[in-house]
Order: structure tokens, then C-alpha cells, then sequence
């Protein structure tokens, strides 16, 4: 007679093992039925790409190649097929991509899903609409933008920014930093895709944030205006943040002036964020004196200043930049150090002399930068 312990232990083990096989059954099932989808897509794919190619090129007109490529059935794997065209298509050839989404029902299917679909079924509207340019579901689009998931939140707003909407761009920052756990960086990446048509209207916005912070206005319009933009769990100046990295990475030199009268009012990390913006542009405001901002309590601060001298070449900051030398940063010591190596025979020459001098951090950054720049002690 068996054991009645050793009955259970056996009974336990063959559910075990049976639980296991069927997980690895149904594993191997979803992969095969996986590898079969990617090659029936794949296959399609190449039917479409050669009828679509023909259709830009003229020689088949839009309802030839919309009764070839209607397929109810398979509504995603349309979308899969137009979105790297969508991306890189403009002008006539776009318009001619979308008039045949529109035929062929992709418009309309998707139009339905950012209604009444499920939650990962109006994120995939959101996206392709947005990269169609859909202005009739831009509506739709903003209502999203109050969600609790931010899936919605996220595809909402890169299909705002696709939608050539400029106009959406504040509601989409806002509802990105508000609503979501992006970073400065992750918002900006998602809202770059507004291109620099958007860059006016920036420029614009922190122009009154200027006039604020100066107390220079009267009018309290420029104080509503920013209530529907107000940030209910960051700190506002993180909208400024965003707005500036934009205005670097679009290299809108148009708002030199405006970030610099920014600049003499903005703390710390948003003159940071200037800096960078005008590094990214490559140039920065004439008449600007960088004297303060080398000399400022932040080492970050000093960093990118220094940085920055480079687009400036002012002759009368180069006594503060040998005085950062010795710097308890190393960054704002090499940096600074390399803004010497660039400041003519003058500044190789201050480094030489420090290279040999007693002060041990300013001569170990000094050989250092004129080491790697092939110059002799």
C-alpha cells in the first residue's frame, strides 16, 4: 500500500508537470503562429510595396490599387506597411498616400477606434491618424490627453505633434509632464515631431514669461493665458525647459534674443537648459557677457558657460576661464581649459605656465588639454 504523503507528493507532481507542458505548448503554438503571421505579413508586404510604388509613380490610378489592396482583415498590417512611407514622404507624394489610406478605408477603421475602441486600440489610432495628419480627429486626439494611462497620454500627444496641428503644442507639453513620468528629454523627444513651425509660438510664450518675471506688463491676458498650461505635479519651469530645448534642437536661431532676456531672470538649471540650447544653435546673442555666468555659485552652471565662450571668443573673459582652472569640478576645469586651448597663442600659453605651475589641479587639467591636442610643453 502506498504511502498516503507519498500519494499527494505524486499527484502534486503529475499536475506540476502537466501545468508545465501546457505552458510549453501553448509557448511554441503562439511562436509558430507568430513566425507564420511575420511571413504571410512579410509576404504581403511585398505585394503592396510593388503596387503602392506604382500607383506614386502614376502607372496605376488610386481605385486600381485600392481594390488591390483592401483588406478589412488586415487593417494593422496596412498600417504597419504605410508608417515608415509616412514618416519620410512629403508634398504630392503624401497627399497621394493619404487619399489612398482614405480609399481604402484605414482612415475610417482607425477613426472608429479612437472612439469607441479599447485602450491599446485608441493608442494605435491616435499614432495613425497622427502620422496621417488627420486634422478632423485632432479632437479626439486632445480628449485623450486628460487620461489616467499613459499609453493614451503618449500616443495622443505624438499624434498631435504629427498632425501639423501647431497649435496642439501646448496642451500636448502640459499633458506630457503632468500626466505622464517623462523626462525633460522624453517629452522633448515625443514633441520634436511638431517641427519647427512651433518655434514662433515658443518664442512668443517665453516672451511673456519674460514680461512676468520683469513685472513689465499691466495686462493680466498673458497671466490667463498660461492658466490651461498651468502644471499641477512639476515644477513649472520645467514648460520653459522643454520649450528651450526645442527651440536648441529646431537650431531657431530667431530666438537668441529671447533667451537671452530670459536668461538674466531664470534660475539655475534653466539657464543651464539656455546654454545648451545655444550650443545646440551654434551661436549665441552678440552682445551677451558670459562674466556672470562663469562666475556663478553652480559648477554646472560654470560648465556650460565655459562651453559656451567658445561661440563667443570674448579676449575679456579669458583671465576668469584661467582663474577655473582650479575649479573643484574637473568638468569646469577641462572645459575651461580647452576654451583656452582655443583662445589663440594666448590661451596655449596660459596653459603651458600652469602646466608647470604649483598648483596641482590647474597643471594636471593644463598637460592634459595640451596633450590631447598634440601641443609640446
Amino acid at each position: 500500500m502506498i504511502d498516503p504523503y507519498l500519494r499527494i507528493l505524486l499527484y502534486i507532481i503529475i499536475v506540476l508537470a502537466v501545468i508545465i507542458t501546457l505552458l510549453l505548448l501553448v509557448i511554441v503554438i503562439n511562436r509558430y503562429l507568430v513566425s507564420v503571421n511575420k511571413a504571410k505579413f512579410t509576404a504581403k508586404k511585398q505585394e503592396w510595396e510593388g503596387l503602392y510604388l506604382n500607383y506614386l509613380q502614376g502607372d496605376l490610378n488610386l481605385i486600381e490599387i485600392a481594390g488591390l489592396m483592401k483588406d478589412k482583415k488586415r487593417y494593422y498590417w496596412l498600417w504597419r506597411f504605410f508608417s515608415p512611407y509616412l514618416d519620410m514622404l512629403d508634398g504630392s507624394d503624401f497627399d497621394k498616400t493619404k487619399v489612398l489610406c482614405r480609399e481604402i478605408s484605414l482612415i475610417g477603421h482607425y477613426k472608429q477606434k479612437l472612439e469607441h475602441g479599447k485602450l491599446s486600440e485608441k493608442a494605435t489610432a491616435a499614432r495613425v491618424l497622427g502620422a496621417l495628419r488627420c486634422k478632423e480627429s485632432v479632437t479626439g486626439m486632445i480628449s485623450l490627453l486628460d487620461s489616467k494611462h499613459q499609453l493614451l497620454v503618449q500616443s495622443a500627444s505624438l499624434g498631435l505633434a504629427k498632425s501639423g496641428k501647431s497649435e496642439t503644442f501646448f496642451s500636448a507639453a502640459r499633458a506630457l509632464l503632468d500626466n505622464t513620468y517623462f523626462t525633460y528629454e522624453g517629452a522633448t523627444e515625443i514633441l520634436s515631431a511638431y517641427g519647427e513651425s512651433v518655434a514662433p509660438l515658443m518664442v512668443r510664450f517665453l516672451e511673456g514669461e519674460i514680461e512676468i518675471l520683469n513685472g513689465e506688463t499691466k495686462d493680466e491676458s498673458l497671466e490667463k493665458k498660461k492658466k490651461p498650461f498651468e502644471l499641477k505635479t512639476v515644477d513649472p519651469s520645467a514648460y520653459n525647459s522643454v520649450m528651450i530645448d526645442l527651440l536648441g534642437f529646431f537650431k531657431y536661431r530667431e530666438a537668441l534674443p529671447t533667451l537671452q532676456g530670459l536668461m538674466k531672470e531664470a534660475d539655475p538649471e534653466t539657464i543651464v537648459h539656455i546654454l545648451k540650447a545655444f550650443l545646440s544653435i551654434g551661436e549665441m546673442p552678440a552682445n551677451i557677457d558670459l562674466k556672470p555666468y562663469l562666475e556663478h555659485r553652480y559648477w554646472v552652471v560654470r560648465n556650460f558657460s565655459a562651453r559656451a565662450w567658445r561661440l563667443t571668443g570674448d579676449r575679456k573673459a579669458i583671465p576668469i576661464l584661467e582663474k577655473l582652472l582650479q575649479d573643484q569640478s574637473w568638468w569646469v576645469r577641462f572645459n575651461s581649459a580647452e576654451a583656452l586651448s582655443e583662445a589663440g597663442e594666448s590661451g596655449l600659453e596660459i596653459l603651458r605656465i600652469k602646466a608647470e605651475g604649483p598648483e596641482e589641479s590647474a597643471a594636471a587639467i593644463s598637460s592634459y588639454v595640451l596633450r590631447r591636442r598634440g601641443v609640446e610643453l
